[in-house]
């Protein structure tokens, strides 16, 4: 390994960096416990850390895998993955017109979950609410419906998930600072 590739595994490390997770495992020498890069773990120092390119190299040299991050189960299936994978699923159902017609709250209860929960997890793996998640979703929607048809604004409010007119124009304003119709006349097909 190259210093350059320790520096980033240090850094990797220090951010806890998924795009590294299942690239690396880091062990800690005073604890003789290896991790994934991820682990939500106190960080050790960076003298006490030691890099393995897999898990059979850390165990060969003495150290047990961490009890938190789960560094002998594969990505995205251990404990410290609950989260992260909730929110995936929350964000496809948010995509797929979910928060439309009803309220964070409902989409808890439906999932099992406090409204509480939902948000924090949102929030935590995708850095937004759920409420604004839907609201980017129902614009995306919108300004494809104005660039590729012809329907009239109410049409396009109403398909694109909005239940009132004004909270479609509000939202638009808001996000483009110019209403549907002069944002339509704008666009390239406009």
């Amino acid at each position: 390994m190259t210093d350059d590739t320790i520096a980033d595994w240090h850094r990797a490390v220090d951010e806890r960096n998924r795009a590294f997770d299942g690239v690396f495992y880091v062990a800690i020498k005073s604890t003789r416990i290896y991790c994934r890069p991820i682990c939500p773990s106190r960080l050790a120092r960076r003298e006490n850390r030691r890099f393995f390119a897999s898990q059979a190299d850390a165990e060969g040299a003495g150290y047990r895998a961490c009890k938190r991050c789960r560094p002998e189960l594969a990505p995205g299936h251990a404990p410290v993955d609950a989260l992260p994978r909730r929110a995936t699923e929350i964000a496809a159902r948010i995509s797929a017109g979910e928060l439309d017609a009803r309220s964070v709250r409902q989409l808890a209860q439906e999932l099992q979950v406090s409204d509480r929960h939902l948000r924090r997890a949102t929030s935590r793996a995708l850095g937004d609410s759920p409420f604004r998640l839907a609201l980017a979703n129902r614009l995306r929607i919108a300004t494809r419906l104005l660039l590729e048809t012809r329907d009239p604004i109410t049409f396009v409010a109403y398909s694109s998930g909005f239940r009132s007119l004004r909270r479609f124009n509000a939202a638009f304003r808001d996000r483009f600072e110019m209403s549907p119709s002069e944002w339509r006349r704008q666009s390239p097909r406009g």
